[in-house]
């Protein structure tokens, strides 16, 4: 997560919006937010969120992002390197 936003960063993205299948890490970065967090990893995250005008994060189930599960599943059989897709793709 903390990689990805850098990368949007450097394009000069402003505003980001986050799904992720880990609830958990939903509720740490929400936590965290919040100033309960004493990870050195989510306050990191926390500070380059801040630099966006605006962000928000969500749990979305693996079930229900076929195409992000693909993707992921793409990465573990081949060495993609890192991309970057503006518009999420259609088919994998």
């Amino acid at each position: 997560i903390l990689d990805g936003f850098n990368l949007l960063l450097e394009r000069r993205f402003d505003k980001v919006s986050i799904q992720t299948d880990s609830f958990e890490a939903v509720n740490i970065i929400q936590d965290g937010s919040s100033g309960n967090s004493n990870s050195t990893l989510i306050k990191r995250i926390l500070q380059v969120l801040n630099m966006f005008k605006q962000w928000k994060i969500q749990h979305l189930p693996r079930e229900n992002n076929s195409i992000v599960d693909s993707l992921a599943k793409s990465v573990r059989t081949k060495s993609l390197g890192l991309r970057l897709f503006e518009y999420p793709p259609l088919l994998i």
